[in-house]
C-alpha cells in the first residue's frame, strides 16, 4: 500500500529583475514564469492555481529573494450539482 503524502506545488510570485513586472513560477518547473503588470494580478493566478491543486502553497518573494508572504491554499471544492 503506498502511503505517500500528496505532492503540494509552491507558486512564487516575484518581481521581474528590471522590477517592470510580476513573475509567477511554480518550484520545481524548468518552464518560463508568466508575467503579469501588477502585484495582485500575479498573486491572485497563483492562488487560483493553487487552489485548482491538490492544496498548495503561494510565495510572494521580494526582489532579493526573501519571503514576505505565504499563504496555504486549500483545494477548491467542487459546488454541488444543481
Amino acid at each position: 500500500m503506498n502511503m505517500a503524502k500528496p505532492q503540494h506545488n509552491v507558486f512564487v510570485v516575484y518581481p521581474s529583475a528590471l522590477l517592470t513586472w510580476w513573475e509567477v513560477v511554480r518550484e520545481g518547473d524548468d518552464g518560463d514564469p508568466l508575467c503579469f503588470d501588477t502585484r495582485e494580478q500575479a498573486v491572485a493566478y497563483a492562488r487560483a492555481m493553487a487552489a485548482a491543486g491538490p492544496g498548495s502553497v503561494v510565495k510572494l518573494e521580494n526582489w532579493f529573494g526573501e519571503t514576505e508572504a505565504a499563504w496555504d491554499v486549500a483545494v477548491r471544492s467542487a459546488s454541488p450539482a444543481p
